[in-house]
């Protein structure tokens, strides 16, 4: 299991991720904002999916390049 590391920047990832909460998911501009690296942001909502408190909705279209976007 990963390790959180610093519960403040944690909290205020949780704070930021509610706030953009049913938008478009950009990680690097969310990591920008909470000034750690996109890594660590990954890191953190694999936690959330694991423990069923966040659902990542990834689109499904017929059009491969939509899927990219």
């Amino acid at each position: 299991m990963r390790r959180v590391g610093d519960e403040l920047q944690f909290q205020t990832f949780l704070r930021v991720l509610a706030a953009r909460s049913a938008q478009l998911l950009n990680l690097t501009n969310l990591a920008g904002d909470i000034g750690v690296a996109v890594h660590t942001v990954k890191g953190w909502l694999s936690v959330l999916e694991a423990t069923f408190q966040v659902m990542v909705l990834r689109p499904c279209f017929a059009n491969v390049t939509k899927r990219l976007v």
